[in-house]
């Protein structure tokens, strides 16, 4: 499964982007970034947990990207979005228009350890016109030295009509 990422590269190029310019500013105490996200485009790719079926499309999404520059003492960024996609199966037919909110944090300390977590949740209007929630999931977690510990996307259907 994976996830819409849109978000999730805005959050990528301002690491990169931190990377080059917050060095200079290390000796502040903290500085706060905001960065309006409009219109991003988030391809989505996960098994539909109402259904099992593999469903992929491309949502659009508008919100608001955080970071937080502490320093030496490492960089938190938070994303929150709303965002709309039409959901296809592998046959290319309209599984139907997922309506979510999308919410994504990460925290990285120094030394490369740290965690990222998303959570995009909302109703998914069939093409057959049924309705359910679907609540779809990603962690990821690093040990120090930007080793990758533990990966975990799931997703949970409720609320079926």
């Amino acid at each position: 499964m994976r996830p819409g990422i849109g978000p999730l590269r805005i959050a990528v190029a301002v690491l990169a982007i931190a990377a080059v310019v917050i060095p200079t500013t290390a000796m502040a105490a903290s500085e706060h970034i905001l960065i309006p996200i409009e219109n991003e485009p988030a391809p989505w790719e996960f098994d539909d947990p109402c259904t099992g079926e593999a469903v992929h499309g491309l949502g659009i999404e508008n919100g608001v990207l955080w970071v937080t520059d502490l320093g030496d003492q490492g960089i938190h960024v938070r994303v929150d979005v709303r965002g709309e996609a039409d959901l296809y199966n592998a046959g290319g037919e309209l599984v139907g228009r997922w309506t979510y909110r999308l919410h994504f944090g990460n925290q990285f300390p120094p030394d490369g350890q740290g965690a990222d977590h998303m959570t995009a949740s909302g109703p998914l209007e069939y093409a057959n016109g049924s309705t359910a929630i679907v609540h779809v999931f990603h962690s990821h977690v690093f040990a120090k030295g930007d080793t990758e510990k533990r990966v975990r996307d799931w997703a949970s259907c409720g609320g079926n009509k």
